[in-house]
């Protein structure tokens, strides 16, 4: 039966920090019981029981394990910087893990971090070794190169993979990316333009824009039910005369233009599509784009779907508390995939992490909205649809509360 995981969204608005103890790490193993809290499935909440410690994060010469010391594992691969530590991206995806397993994994789950090196030398290792332990999941924020090496390994040879870095084709063997992109963002941007579909879409991309990523923008145009009318390519160097001289066609066969890309160049691209002054004409942009292109005049109206970032806030204090940084999206996301595997371990047990049961339907609920994972393994996000107005963005409409 279909089922959804239904994060901290209305019982943490209620829960009240105690004041936090210490308790010492024994040896190389930290075990974590940090507010401790119930994740539930069918959208009812987490249980109200909650318990709080300070985290004491481990030195990063030795093995980092937080969690239930029987619990089920979930290895986390990540790459330490030229230092020793984990930075940036890394550090925070760690963090949010950390703070999961705490919150969420009600000791039935164990997370266990493990440092990748350069190279693919150390990934079969790693996927070999977690497997040799039983371990339930793989979580991966790794290079593209690394992650594909995780994905190429045989299913039968290695447990589930989540990725939470950047998306990957699908390789139809449980892989399953988190992180949204551009390119989820300006799929959902067409559909809030073109809410019944039917609609002439054109893309304009940066010159550097891959084939794969292509495909990908193009089979989800036409998914929504629009009818994709091509791509065209512009260059950094490029003014806005130039694009609507190689592109006129293409812009002015659309009723639809999204434009991606994430440089200063897109006041510059929306000036050639607006240039061509077909009426009625929408521009969608993505969430890569700078906040510094809104003030563009020929931005103004533009559609742009984002995260849907107000659950975050109810990890945001404990996470700045426990960490001494700002809640990312990349520390939400380590959130989340502690959620999704305690949720679905503490209701149906350790095997439970299954391409079935990912993949369900009605999807899961957390930090970072709700959302699900189709077929080939890429997240479906329901996301806030912004305009452009007056330099800003404005929020036009809500998500959905389901899919």
């Amino acid at each position: 039966m279909p089922f959804a995981i239904s994060l901290s969204l209305r019982l943490l608005t209620n829960w009240l920090p105690r004041r936090p103890r210490r308790r010492p790490a024994g040896g190389a193993v930290l075990i974590l019981c940090a507010s401790l809290a119930g994740c539930q499935m069918n959208g009812v909440g987490l249980s109200s029981n909650s318990k709080n410690d300070d985290i004491k994060m481990p030195s990063t010469a030795i093995e980092e394990t937080y969690g239930g010391e029987s619990g089920a594992e979930i290895t986390l691969l990540l790459r330490k910087g030229a230092a020793g530590l984990y930075e940036g991206p890394a550090r925070d995806v760690r963090d949010g893990a950390v703070l999961g397993v705490g919150e969420l994994g009600n000791n039935q789950i164990r997370l266990r971090v493990k440092d990748v090196g350069p190279g693919l030398a150390g990934v079969a290792a790693q996927v070999a070794a977690a497997k040799g332990r039983n371990a339930a999941l793989i979580v991966s924020y790794l290079p593209p190169a690394e992650t594909a090496a995780i994905a190429a390994i045989s299913p039968a040879q290695r447990p589930p993979l989540l990725n939470l870095a950047s998306a990957m084709a699908s390789t139809g063997g449980d892989v399953f990316n988190l992180a949204s992109d551009e390119i989820d963002s300006a799929t959902e941007g067409v559909k809030a333009a073109s809410p019944g579909g039917h609609k002439k879409v054109s893309a304009l991309v940066p010159a550097d824009f891959s084939q794969s990523d292509s495909t990908r923008l193009s089979n989800a145009i036409w998914n929504g039910g629009n009818t994709f009318m091509g791509l065209g390519r512009y260059n950094t160097s490029d003014q806005a005369a130039d694009i609507l001289t190689k592109n006129r066609p293409l812009i002015q066969s659309a009723e639809i233009v999204v434009i991606l890309g994430g440089t200063s160049e897109i006041g510059a691209v929306a000036s050639a599509v607006r240039g061509a002054a077909i009426p009625g004409q929408a521009l969608v942009g993505t969430n890569r784009w700078l906040q510094s292109v809104y003030a563009s005049s020929a931005l103004s109206g533009a559609f742009i779907a984002t995260d849907d970032t107000q659950s975050s806030g109810l990890i945001a204090e404990r996470y700045q508390r426990h960490f001494n940084h700002p809640l990312t999206t990349s520390g939400a996301y380590g959130y989340d995939a502690m959620a999704i595997a305690s949720g679905l371990i503490r209701s149906q047990g350790p095997q439970a992490i299954t391409a079935a049961n990912l993949m369900n339907k009605v999807g899961f609920r957390g930090t970072t909205g709700l959302f699900r994972f189709n077929a080939a393994g890429m997240v479906e996000r329901k996301m806030v649809i912004n305009t452009i107005d007056g330099g800003k963005l404005k929020v036009a409409a809500q998500p959905s509360q389901s899919f």
